[in-house]
C-alpha cells in the first residue's frame, strides 16, 4: 500500500540532508543574515516537498480509481495541508512556519550551530515522513470517492506500528465520510472499498 510512499519519502530524505547539511557550512550567524537564510532553506524545503507529494498523490490516485477523473491538483494538495490534522494535532502549513522560525532562532541562540541543524533535521523528517502518508491515504480516499465508493473496510497492518487500537479496528467496516482518523502518527492502516453481497 505505501510502496510510492516510502520511495518518496527515501529520495526527499536525500534531498533534505543535502539542503540541512549547507546550513552547517553557514560562516556568519548574525541574526539576519540566519533569518533570511533560513527563510530561503524552509522556502525551498517546501517547495520541494509539496511538489513531491502532488507527484506522490497523482501516482496513488491512478493506482485506486477505476475512472481516472481526478481532482488531484495544486489546490487538492492544498486543502489536505491546510486542514486540521487530529493524528498529528497541527496545521502542516502552521507547522512549516513555526518550524523555520524555531530553526533561526536555535541557531542564533546556540553554541551548537551543527547539533541544532541535525534536530531540525530529524523534526522537518518525521513531519514530512507523517505527512506523506496522510497524503497517499488522501488520494486513495478521493480515488473511492471519485468512484462511486460508499463504504470502505479498514486493514490494520500488522507490522511493529500496529496498536490496540489499530488490531481493533481491523476489518471493520466504515461510511466512507466517517471513516475515523488514525490512532497514532505513523500508522499505516489502510482502506479499502467494501461492498455489500447482494447489494
Amino acid at each position: 500500500m505505501y510502496e510510492h510512499t516510502d520511495k518518496i519519502i527515501k529520495y526527499l530524505n536525500k534531498r533534505f540532508i543535502r539542503i540541512f547539511n549547507k546550513a552547517k557550512n553557514l560562516t556568519s550567524f548574525d541574526e539576519l543574515n540566519v533569518i533570511k537564510y533560513s527563510r530561503e532553506m524552509y522556502d525551498e524545503l517546501e517547495q520541494i516537498t509539496e511538489k513531491a507529494f502532488l507527484l506522490l498523490a497523482r501516482q496513488v490516485y491512478r493506482e485506486h480509481s477505476e475512472s481516472q477523473v481526478t481532482d488531484i491538483v495544486p489546490a487538492w494538495l492544498l486543502g489536505v495541508l491546510k486542514a486540521y490534522n487530529p493524528v498529528t494535532k497541527y496545521v502542516y502549513l502552521h507547522e512549516v512556519d513555526r518550524k523555520r522560525s524555531r530553526f533561526a532562532e536555535s541557531l542564533i541562540a546556540s553554541d551548537t550551530k551543527a547539533k541544532e541543524v541535525e534536530t531540525a533535521l530529524r523534526y522537518w523528517s518525521a513531519m514530512v515522513t507523517q505527512y506523506a502518508i496522510e497524503v497517499t491515504d488522501a488520494a486513495v480516499k478521493q480515488a473511492y470517492i471519485d468512484d462511486g465508493v460508499k463504504k470502505v473496510k479498514w486493514i490494520t497492518m500488522k507490522d511493529e506500528r500496529r496498536c490496540s487500537e489499530c488490531e481493533k479496528r481491523d476489518g471493520n467496516v466504515y461510511d466512507i465520510t466517517k471513516v475515523p482518523p488514525k490512532p497514532h502518527i505513523g500508522c499505516r492502516c489502510y482502506l479499502v472499498p467494501y461492498h455489500e453481497r447482494g447489494g
